[in-house]
């Protein structure tokens, strides 16, 4: 069974977050908090597989939170919650080293898919954020196609070779090949400098 701790000001929802993750039989919240001075702790404690943070927690400033939490926890994944992303906000969490960032307007569904995929070690972008991300031109020397932006916002998302060849309609060594040559001409390393690139790319509010 996985564990959580869950860190958000509002009662409402942090219960209602309490309930929805109490549905599934493998999660398991360990402790819950809306002060932003505790999390530390909490997290020192419980040894949590996943803490899901409001980023704008009173008490505390949510990216430098999760600094902290990835340097001192680093076998705890941290999946930010907010109400009001922008680009610079959005990009300075997964800098910092968060796992996922998702909105509070997703359903119920959308956010056990993003606790899952997090916990199963896949960057999760919420599909809101991903769907109005739009890539800017790249460098003449580097020219990006349609198909390879489509992929590039795909992986962003979090989701797999297997799952964009399924959606695509293309082989998963095609895929593969697009990603490779994607990192290469972007000198990308990894999912989450991707999500930032993304991110640095979208039309969200600065």
């Amino acid at each position: 069974m996985k564990t959580i701790v869950l860190a958000e000001d509002h009662a409402i929802i942090r219960d209602g977050l309490k309930l929805l993750i109490s549905t599934r039989p493998d999660l398991r919240v360990a402790a819950d908090t809306g002060h932003g001075d505790e999390v530390e702790r909490l997290v020192r404690e419980n040894r949590p597989d996943l803490l899901l943070l409001d980023l704008d927690l009173p008490g505390c400033h949510g990216v430098e939170l999760t600094r902290k939490i990835k340097a001192g926890h680093g076998g705890t994944r941290v999946l930010i919650l907010t109400a009001s992303p922008s680009a610079a906000s959005v990009e300075a969490a997964f800098e910092a080293g968060a796992d996922g960032y998702v909105l509070k307007h997703e359903n119920a569904e959308e956010l056990l898919y993003a606790i899952a995929l997090v916990l199963s070690g896949i960057v999760y972008l919420s599909k809101g954020l991903a769907q109005r991300s739009a890539l800017p031109p790249a460098p003449e020397e580097a020219p990006i196609t349609a198909r390879e932006q489509q992929i590039l916002a795909m992986i962003a998302r979090g989701q797999s070779s297997s799952d964009i060849a399924e959606k695509l309609n293309l082989s998963v060594l095609t895929v593969r090949k697009h990603r490779q040559n994607l990192m290469g001409k972007l000198s990308l390393h990894n999912v989450a400098e991707v999500t930032a690139y993304v991110l640095r790319s979208s039309a969200l509010p600065r």
